[in-house]
């Protein structure tokens, strides 16, 4: 299997999956992991890298014992945004808008990645990440809330760096010279568990609009994997796509 420059043999497997998962019916399993890692010739911790991120993502499922298996379709949207080759981020988005953003942030801690986080930023699931948790307003008005997950290694300033009244995309554009050209964004309904529910102010259980974001790089690396849960207000999202 080819990859293209500048993109890791993960994603390149990963994409390729999901293309084949696709075209399968629900029910339908995967062949075993090493006729897979001789198909495309990759080691077995990459195939399972992107195997976990298809599992995350709802695509597939893992039955000890039995194997792998496509799941029934479910109502998530997973789109790429790709604007003037940027990525602007939430907070520069919204002002240039003329609206007014405020960031109240709730936890700034450095956590072990685990299986999930690591899988999207194709680290280990042992590595060192910074978990930053924020609420947004916007004009004053709770907007959403956000959990951010960047590798401590490569960013470590963001671990210490008040991001109150900034945008942290710019942070790291600014003090790192990244150009952020790509973000995953896995968009679905979830139900507000006790944590969510109590930081956002709605009933335990209530339906949210959730979005999954992955940023990456000029150069196709993951740079911040990040979750966001929007009030029932502004439970909504536009798209405007160009060819």
């Amino acid at each position: 299997m080819s990859t293209t420059s500048g993109t890791s043999k993960y994603v390149a497997v990963r994409e390729h999956l999901l293309s084949r998962i696709q075209k399968l019916e629900p029910g339908a399993q995967l062949p075993a992991e090493p006729v897979l890692c001789d198909e495309y010739g990759v080691s077995r911790i990459t195939l399972r890298h992107a195997v976990d991120g298809l599992i995350a993502d709802g695509h597939l499922v893992r039955e000890h014992g039995r194997g792998t298996f496509v799941t029934e379709p479910q109502y998530r949207l997973h789109y790429r945004e790709r604007f003037a080759d940027e990525v602007k981020g939430f907070y520069a988005q919204q002002t240039e808008e003329g609206f007014v953003v405020s960031t109240r942030v709730l936890d700034q801690r450095i956590v072990r990645a685990g299986e999930t986080v690591a899988t999207h930023l194709d680290i280990s699931s042992a590595d060192e990440v910074v978990e930053l948790t924020r609420l947004r307003f916007v004009n004053g008005t709770l907007h959403h809330l956000v959990v951010t997950w960047l590798p401590l290694t490569a960013y470590p300033t963001t671990a210490t760096v008040d991001f109150t009244d900034g945008s942290l995309y710019k942070h790291l554009t600014e003090q790192y010279g990244l150009r952020l050209s790509r973000n995953d964004l896995l968009v679905s309904l979830d139900t507000a568990n006790e944590t969510v529910a109590d930081l956002i102010d709605v009933p335990l259980g209530s339906t949210l609009l959730k979005i999954a974001s992955t940023v990456f790089d000029a150069d196709d690396r993951a740079v911040a994997y990040g979750t966001t849960h929007f009030t029932p207000q502004n439970s909504e999202i536009f798209f405007g796509l160009h060819g």
